[in-house]
């Protein structure tokens, strides 16, 4: 589960990912999230899951003509071996 799970398209965010077993990770290898196809992103360990920065602005998608959101693929990745092991959607909305 993602909380929230829409944020406003030009407005930077913090997002849970809630999970209930996070994987053990090897020394040094952290795990991040990565927004659709933006920069990995650090994730912060909390009790219940991750706590990650939404992606740069100017790396998010447009949202298209005639729509008020764009969803994309939220996934968490172990830094070492570069695989996704979770993998949600988070909607980017603009309301205007």
């Amino acid at each position: 589960m993602v909380v929230p799970d829409r944020v406003p398209i030009g407005q930077m965010s913090v997002v849970r990912i809630v999970i209930k077993t996070l994987p053990e990770l090897p020394h040094n290898a952290q795990h991040r999230c990565v927004f659709g196809n933006a920069t990995p992103i650090h994730a912060n360990v909390m009790k219940e899951g991750l706590l990650c920065t939404t992606s740069p602005v100017n790396e998010r998608p447009t949202i298209g003509d005639g729509l008020d959101h764009v969803l994309v693929p939220l996934s968490v990745r172990n830094s070492e071996t570069n695989k996704d092991f979770v993998s949600r959607s988070l909607a980017f909305y603009d309301c205007t």
